[in-house]
Order: structure tokens, then sequence, then C-alpha cells
């Protein structure tokens, strides 16, 4: 063909030198190719990396934020706890006055059992007193002291003290996390690891209320059985003075 310049190698007579040249093209094209997808693949990694941390570090928060609601049910309950002891407490010592008062209620009784009756008069007039005295034994004087409860710190309300003190100390974990600005790898490395620490504690804080918690309805549940006994005593004896009562007054 005139004019062309398409040129032989005449060691291959069947190719030309320009069908070399469109081969290297035809690889570079290829090695091009091939360095874009590599190029994509790697963004799409660090792309699906940048997810699982994020979504690493949002259920670390919420991790956070359910052991913060469970140290608060807890401080709830160990003040509801503080406040009951307090109230067992003084409804015990109530118990303790009112068997004091019926023993001595009792010699009086034995000693009204052995006077004549030419006396029955007397003690008639006393009728209503000793009713009465019945009635204010097992009555509302117990119940308004129940109510009446002073502040007493316990161990249990120090306890609740440091974890309240504790949870109002921190910064909610949500807020730590609020930043429009990406994340390095580092960032993520340092809030994992501050939000681990912040698990811990707070784990730790409330392994530490539960042992307390555990402690204290025991040591109530023991209050409890004294004051039941004591409540039987004292209902035993109301119940046996008003019968020697009637019969010395034969009603």
């Amino acid at each position: 063909m005139a004019g062309s310049s398409y040129q032989y190698d005449k060691s291959t007579p069947f190719f030309s030198t320009t069908d070399d040249d469109d081969a290297a093209f035809l690889r570079s094209g290829r090695r091009a190719y091939e360095s874009s997808t590599i190029e994509d693949r790697h963004q799409q990694l660090l792309e699906e990396r940048r997810k699982i941390e994020e979504r690493t570090i949002q259920s670390s928060f919420r991790s956070i934020g359910l052991l913060h609601e469970s140290e608060a049910v807890g401080a709830a309950t160990a003040e509801e706890l503080d406040r009951q002891r307090e109230q067992l407490k003084n409804t015990e010592s109530k118990l303790d006055e009112i068997n004091t008062t019926l023993r001595v209620s009792q010699r009086h009784i034995q000693g009204i059992k052995s006077v004549f009756g030419s006396l029955k008069n007397y003690f008639s007039g006393s009728k209503n007193d000793a009713a009465k005295m019945s009635t204010s034994v097992s009555g509302g004087d117990l119940n308004k002291e129940v109510d009446n409860v002073p502040d007493t710190k316990t161990r249990l309300a120090q306890v609740l003290e440091k974890t309240e003190v504790d949870a109002k100390s921190s910064v909610h974990p949500v807020e730590r996390f609020r930043s429009d600005e990406p994340m390095r790898s580092q960032d993520v490395d340092s809030i994992l690891d501050k939000n681990l620490e912040d698990i811990g504690l707070s784990i730790s804080r409330l392994k530490n209320l539960g042992l307390d918690l555990n402690k204290e309805i025991e040591d109530q549940n023991v209050l409890l059985g004294r004051i039941t006994n004591k409540t039987e005593d004292v209902d035993f004896k109301v119940q046996s003075q008003t019968k020697d009562m009637n019969r010395i007054l034969k009603k």
C-alpha cells in the first residue's frame, strides 16, 4: 500500500513492529485497570473497617448506658432498703418498750388477784383503763413510730452515696461520642479503651452494690424474724392480761 508506515520485522515475517507497539499498549491498559481495581478494593475494605469500628463504638456506648441505668436502679433499691431497715429497727425498739410495760402490768395484775373481793368496786372503776391499755399496746402508737423514722448513716447508705457521686461525675457516654469530625484509627482505639475502662468500673460498682444489697436483705430478714417473735409475744401477753382483768372484774 502506497505511503503506508506499516513495517515488517525481518526476523518475524508474519508480524510487523507496529504489532509489538499495540501489544505493549494493551498490556499497559490492563495494568492500569488492575491498579484501579486494587485501589477500589482497598477503599472498600477501609469503608467496611470504618463501619465495623463505628458499630463497635456505638455498642460500647449502649453497654455503658445500660450499666448506668442498672446502677440507678440499684441506688434506688438501696435507698428504699435503708429506709425500711430504720423502720424495722424502730418497730423492734417499740416492741421492746411494750414488752417492758406488759411485764410491769403483769406484776400489777398478780397483785390485784391477791386482793380480797371487798376491793372489787375499786377495780371496777379501773375496767376502762385496763381496756384502753390493751388497745394502746396493739394500736396506733406503734404505727405512728414506724412512720417517723430518723435518718441514720449506714454502710449501705455510704455505698449508695459513693455510687451516686461516681455516676454524677461521669459524663454521659452519648455526649462524648457526638462529633462531626471523622475518626482516625488512634481515635477509635482511644474511645474503645476509655469505654472499656468505664464498663469495668461500672461493673465493679454494681458488684459491690449487689453484695451490700444482699447483706442488707439478709440482715433485715433476721430483724423481721425477731420482730415477728416479739409481736407474737406482745399479742399473747395482751390477750392473757385482758382475760385476767376480766376474771378479776367478773365480766
